[in-house]
């Protein structure tokens, strides 16, 4: 483990601390820190961070140095990822290993913050002084000084990159500072400005700096460093904002012919953002028409169905809410249909081959119970429900030890090519947008629901029907005690739960779903709780719909099922992406096949389980009607 990478196991054992932990003030006046870095032309913080990193020795030196101390401190500090879009937490491990292990991160330097400030104040190099001064006043922002020190030192460095002096890492040529690192350094020191003051010396020559930058790059006619640029003028209200509007437009006309259309979508976007911002609606709804038919135009040119239809929903997008658009978002999302139909063409099932014989045979085991009523408990018992927060770790793992699996976002089609769902492609650093780890969780849950499918419940099912007769009588006696099953539903579940055991699976999924909302109300009622909504309007009470349910009593319903219930039933049932079961079947949108698909079976053994869990404390008292043993069975049967 490198010197800058802090051991964050679960072991019990503390680890010691880093060397550059126990950097002092007096540490950086003995040592000349400079020397490393004073002839680098780098505006790379990564990069001057190697430097002292190579500089240090491969085992630490006893006694420890001074010198060993600072320039560890330095590779810690330079080392970190630079996150220009996050205002309150620019700085992240750049490496995090699946065991927990990380570099370090600016919370890690809060006993050092005097020897950051000696150290910043001492930097000549205006890429390492940036990096400590930002990094100081980011942990104590009082010393307003410090903050407005790292804003002018951002801005000479792209100067700097500018005047050809520095260059950023793979710009060998040294070009100008018409690169996003530049922006993003410009972005970083205007943020400060929002906290010292933007009219200091640093925030303000950054705005100057940004202003003459979008104008250089509109002059030389560089389609995206303006728009780098104009955005950032924009977001921060630099300059005026029809200005920047005007300035856009008189780019795009002077472009020659066959430029990218994607960029000349962007450039429009940009153009209508800064009218729409100086309140100039006719030229803000002008260009985002143009922006909206030249997708469409693009739309009809591409190659796969997939692409033309993203990119024709890209276009109604646009054109949402302009006025005197409606007819022609109508004539679009009729196209939009007919792209669609194409999409299942584009698309090709895979299977991954699981071997879950050795399951089975545990299963066939567990199953050899002697009445029926043993085996019933047995089979829904089979499998439990995954507490919500181990779903959520093991989401985080399978993205960090896989990251290219869920590296770029998605979206998520139904079997008519329209988009039902879209999830984030996942971030590097320690937190993922939680679209990302709905799509995660859905493929993990995916994978656990068919291995508990097809290996346990399909597997104890028939192993129940092949030695007992099942009736409605017997579920009926069951279900009669059942404190999850209304008492007024007891014979429709049973013949719900019937047709399911028997195999008659469109049957058993299209009763028992629909059930499971009125036991939900059922046993929220028998708690105490109001599931009923009042419209003040009409002075009419109707009970609450189960996405309503989830959504206001979530709480409730937590503190009665347990929260990896609740949350196992909005998975399968109700949530995107999944099989959102409930859904579907309300609105007649399953096939005739999926009945049969592994989410199906477990949905209906899920509701069996729940029909049976109150049933466990008096496992001594139940009895069922003609309930023998399956020995008893198989002679009756010869």
């Amino acid at each position: 483990m490198s010197d800058e990478t802090i051991d964050e196991s679960p072991d019990n054992a503390v680890p010691p601390p880093p060397p550059w932990a126990r950097a002092t003030v007096d540490d950086v006046s003995q040592v000349q820190f400079e020397e490393l870095v004073r002839q680098s032309d780098s505006a790379d913080a990564a990069e001057l961070g190697d430097l002292y990193r190579s500089a240090l020795p491969n085992t630490p030196p006893e006694p420890e140095t001074p010198a060993f101390r600072v320039y560890s401190l330095l590779a810690a500090v330079m080392g970190m990822q630079f996150k220009a879009n996050e205002p309150n937490d620019p700085f992240a491990a750049m490496v995090v290993w699946a065991d927990g292990r990380r570099s370090a991160i600016p919370a890690d330097f809060r006993g050092t913050i005097d020897a950051l400030a000696a150290l910043a104040e001492r930097a000549e190099h205006a890429v390492l002084r940036a990096r400590l001064a930002d990094l100081c006043w980011l942990l104590d922002r009082k010393r307003g000084r410090v903050g407005v020190t790292a804003a002018k030192a951002y801005v000479e460095v792209v100067s700097q990159v500018d005047a050809g002096t520095l260059k950023f890492r793979f710009d060998e040529n040294k070009t100008s500072a018409l690169r996003h690192e530049a922006r993003d350094l410009l972005k970083r020191a205007l943020f400060i400005g929002r906290g010292t003051g933007i009219d200091k010396k640093g925030p303000w020559e950054a705005q100057t700096l940004v202003v003459a930058l979008r104008k250089r790059a509109i002059e030389n006619q560089h389609t995206n460093p303006t728009l780098m640029f104009g955005r950032l003028d924009l977001h921060f209200g630099i300059s005026d904002a029809a200005e920047v509007g005007k300035d856009v437009e008189h780019l795009i006309a002077g472009l020659p012919a066959g430029s990218d259309n994607h960029t000349l979508v962007e450039l429009w976007r940009l153009s209508a953002k800064a009218y729409h911002k100086a309140r100039l609606d006719d030229d803000a709804n002008r260009c985002r028409t143009t922006a909206g038919e030249l997708l469409v135009a693009m739309a009809k040119h591409q190659p796969s169905a997939m692409m033309a239809a993203h990119t024709l929903t890209e276009a109604i997008r646009e054109l949402h809410g302009l006025p005197g658009s409606k007819d022609r978002r109508k004539e679009l999302r009729h196209l939009l249909v007919d792209i669609q139909a194409g999409i299942a063409d584009e698309m090709s099932p895979f299977a991954i081959p699981m071997n879950l014989e050795d399951i089975a045979r545990e299963v066939e085991q567990r199953m050899q119970q002697p009445t029926l009523l043993d085996k019933l408990l047995t089979f829904a018992a089979l499998s439990h429900s995954p507490d919500p927060d181990q779903l959520i770790a093991d989401a985080e793992r399978s993205i960090r030890e896989h990251p290219l699996s869920s590296l770029f976002g998605a979206s998520h089609h139904d079997r008519d090519g329209k988009v039902i769902y879209r999830s984030e492609g996942a971030d590097f650093g320690d937190s993922q947008d939680d679209s990302t780890l709905r799509q995660q969780i859905a493929r993990d849950e995916g994978i656990r629901r068919h291995i508990t499918a097809s290996a346990e419940i399909e597997v104890a099912r028939q192993g129940i029907v092949s030695s007992h007769y099942l009736s409605e009588e017997v579920f009926a006696a069951l279900l009669e005690i059942s404190a999850f099953v209304p008492r007024g539903l007891v014979m429709t579940y049973s013949h719900g739960l019937t047709c399911f055991f028997r195999g008659d699976f469109i049957s058993g999924l299209y009763i028992l779903t629909p059930l499971l909302e009125a036991s939900l109300r059922h046993v929220l009622k028998s708690h105490g709780h109001d599931v009923t909504k009042l419209d003040d309007a009409t002075k009419i009470q109707e009970d609450r719909t189960i996405s309503a349910l989830f959504e206001q009593m979530r709480p409730e319903l937590d503190s009665i099922f347990g929260s990896a219930i609740t949350t196992d039933i909005e998975n399968v049932f109700l949530k995107k992406p999944g099989p959102y079961i409930r859904h579907s079947i309300a609105h007649g949108l399953l096939q005739d096949g999926e009945p049969y698909s592994d989410d199906a079976l477990y949905a209906c053994w899920l509701i069996f389980q729940l029909c049976m869990i109150p049933l466990y404390e008096h496992r001594a008292h139940l009895r069922l009607p003609f309930d023998i043993p399956s020995e008893a069975v198989e002679e009756k049967i010869a």
